[in-house]
Formats: C-alpha cells, sequence, structure tokens
C-alpha cells in the first residue's frame, strides 16, 4: 500500500475484535484482515468504558494510528443498544410527531440523550427508524476521536452496503449473528424492506422467537432468493432457523474474500471471515 490514506473498518463478536484496511489505490482490495482476542467482552466494555479493561481497547485503536495513515473509522454497532421501527412517514415529515413517537419509544429517556437516524425504506410511505442513547454511543466515540472522519453503522447498514458492493438484485435476507442476538433485515429488488433483532439464550430457543416475531412480520415469512449470513456462530443459527427459511432459498455464509467479493494478498486466515465481514465492508469506499 502506498502513501494515501486508508478506511479503517471495525467490528466487535463476543472477545474479540476484527478490523479491516483497505487499499485506496484500488478498488475492493485490502491492505489487511486481522483480529485482536481479548479475555473480556468486548462490546461491554466499550459501552460501560470501565476502568479494568476500556484502555486495552484504546491501546489498540492508538496502535491502528501509528502503525497506518488512516483517514477514517467506520464501526459497526450493537443491535442490543439500539431500538428499529417502521413508522408512516407522515410521522417523520412532523416535527411534533417526530418528537412525540421518540418520547413514546424512549420513555424515561431525555432528549438530549437519544440519538436518532431516520433511513428510506422500499415503500415510500414509510421511514425506518434507529434510535441510539448517546451514553452507550461515547465508548466509540473515545476510542475514534483522534480521527476526523468517523461513522457507526447498525446491522441493517450492513445489508445496504452489500446491496450497493454486490448488487445481488432480487429477494434476500442478511442474518447477523451475535452472542445471544441474530438480526435479520429484507431486501427487495434492491431496496431496503424492513429489519429486526431477536434475543435469545440458547441457539435452539431462535425457533421459538422467529415464530413468535414472524406472526406479526409477513416479510420474515416472505420468499427471499439468497441467505446471506455472518458474524457469530452462523452454523448454530443456520441449523436452529433453516427450516423457517424458503427451501429454495441459496444460504451463503460470507466466509471467503470471492462471496464477499474483495481482494486481499492473504488468502486463508485463521478465524472465520463471516465474523470481519462487517469490517470488511465498512473498510471500502461505497
Amino acid at each position: 500500500m502506498g502513501d494515501s490514506a486508508a478506511n479503517l473498518g471495525v467490528c466487535f463478536f463476543s472477545d474479540r475484535l476484527f478490523y479491516s484496511i483497505n487499499d485506496p489505490e484500488n478498488d475492493r482490495h485490502l491492505f489487511r484482515i486481522g483480529s485482536f482476542d481479548f479475555n473480556f467482552d468486548v462490546i461491554d466494555a466499550v459501552t460501560r468504558q470501565d476502568d479494568t479493561h476500556f484502555p486495552h481497547i484504546e491501546a489498540t485503536f492508538s496502535q491502528f494510528r501509528e502503525d497506518h495513515n488512516i483517514k477514517s473509522v467506520r464501526a459497526l454497532t450493537h443491535p442490543f443498544h439500539e431500538c428499529w421501527t417502521a413508522l408512516p412517514k407522515v410521522v417523520y415529515d412532523n416535527a411534533d410527531e417526530r418528537e412525540d413517537h421518540l418520547s413514546i419509544l424512549m420513555k424515561g429517556v431525555k432528549r438530549e440523550d437519544i440519538e436518532p437516524t431516520w433511513h428510506s425504506l422500499s415503500k415510500d410511505n414509510f421511514k425506518f427508524l434507529c434510535l441510539r442513547r448517546r451514553n452507550l454511543m461515547e465508548g466509540y466515540e473515545n476510542l475514534t476521536k483522534e480521527i476526523a472522519a468517523t461513522e457507526f453503522s447498525s446491522d441493517f447498514e450492513m445489508a445496504q452496503k452489500w446491496s450497493k458492493l454486490a448488487k445481488p438484485g432480487g429477494s434476500f435476507l442478511m442474518i447477523g449473528c451475535h452472542k445471544n442476538i441474530v438480526s435479520i433485515s429484507a431486501f427487495l429488488l434492491g431496496k431496503f424492506r424492513a429489519a429486526t433483532y431477536l434475543t435469545f439464550d440458547q441457539a435452539q430457543d431462535l425457533p421459538y422467537h422467529w415464530l413468535q416475531q414472524s406472526a406479526n412480520s409477513s416479510w420474515m415469512r416472505g420468499l427471499h432468493e439468497t441467505i446471506y449470513m455472518f458474524g457469530h456462530q452462523t452454523h448454530e443459527v443456520e441449523q436452529a432457523l433453516q427450516g423457517f427459511w424458503d427451501k429454495a432459498s441459496q444460504i451463503i455464509k460470507l466466509n471467503t474474500l470471492d462471496d464477499i467479493g474483495v481482494y486481499a494478498e492473504e488468502e486463508t486466515y485463521g478465524f472465520d471471515l463471516a465474523a470481519a465481514f462487517p469490517a470488511i465492508l465498512l473498510s471500502l469506499d461505497l
């Protein structure tokens, strides 16, 4: 890689930090994909910024800055710390309606502590809302404060970026597999249709939660040409849920460079690339 400034993409799964650094001089090329192992839950350490564990993650980001010419940091946030919902566009268009809905959804949380982002959907008469608490974002912001350009993305935005990169067309689901959380994002003809997430104690519990959620979310029961999977323990999640997916759907774990659609000098890795998939996407100029 030359002297051009690069993008750093990062994501956290359980006790591991995955990162990707792009080659800014070559489209879809990556300079490095790697991971760091910790003996603690990384997401918990970031959101709580505890004195024992957070400094270790800060030191890792400092090392990134010292070793690489980083122009931007983009990080995946965690569904458990977010609220997702779809609302009629008339709510979005009316400032008073917007605020009323925010106060209902985040009851007991001060408005200045709420961070809302709105996203377009395939149905123009609806908007998709993602809510975060600012105090839970402070850890992410402190990790990236030395870099001028920062961006934080949710699981469903990984599906949006993937659609832009791969242009799969048709209809597909993207399943994000976290420890005790599964996110589901649906796309129709390349456009964002809906998203939700399920929390569970054990993978064996997922069928119950899927049935319960899909009873009120017909899009989860729709026909999807492809099911894409990324993240932590994708095999266990597939085994628990494949009975609820269209039998004609192709299931693709995004765990190879070819499947993701990127290039890197290293072709084999000592970890599952499906877990590094968000970091890879976030490091690209999409």
